[in-house]
């Protein structure tokens, strides 16, 4: 199931929030990289009936028709997760503190390497505009990196990163 040129963000978002919603297990499932971009990880269906009604359903809930079932042949089957690393970013009145949260299910967070990951830490930086400054488009895979200790390329294996911007927390 994809798009066109590929998904965005909030497609894609919307694409792993069904699969949850039908009982997948998206930290260990069939996959193949997205056809056009090859940026993302996309579940694998054994039979084209129920990739057909996934996205229908798809189709329904986004009001996008432009969503296609991808036929390809496979070698061999790929497991691995779909759904990207979740990193939450809490602002408060000295800055933002980012972490891995792992309570969600479906996270992939208890497929990263354990003596490389640091799932429970939190990076605080009171100065995000020069931390973006400093790493430019990339602030966010250097967030990641921070966070996991992987490598770019090992989160591209589990599916990439997302980063949420939670409510403000004032101090009373």
């Amino acid at each position: 199931m994809t798009k066109p040129g590929g998904t965005k963000d909030y497609e894609f978002e919307a694409y792993t929030k069904l699969l949850e919603d039908v009982g997948m297990d998206l930290p260990n499932v069939p996959r193949t990289a997205e056809p056009e971009t090859k940026r993302r990880w996309l579940y694998t269906w054994k039979k084209k009936e129920e990739a057909d009604s996934f996205a229908g359903e798809l189709k329904r809930r986004t009001r996008d028709n432009s969503w296609y079932v991808y036929s390809f042949e496979a070698e061999k089957e790929e497991r691995g997760p779909v759904a990207p690393i979740d990193i939450y970013a809490t602002q408060d009145s000295e800055g933002f503190t980012y972490a891995l949260r792992s309570d969600k299910p479906g996270t992939n967070h208890h497929c990263l390497p354990s003596h490389e990951a640091v799932p429970e830490s939190v990076l605080f930086h009171p100065d995000t505009a020069r931390f973006i400054r400093q790493h430019g488009d990339n602030w966010g895979g250097q967030v990641c990196k921070l966070l996991t200790g992987l490598t770019d390329e090992q989160v591209r294996s589990l599916g990439g990163y997302r980063i949420f911007q939670t409510e403000w927390r004032g101090v009373a």
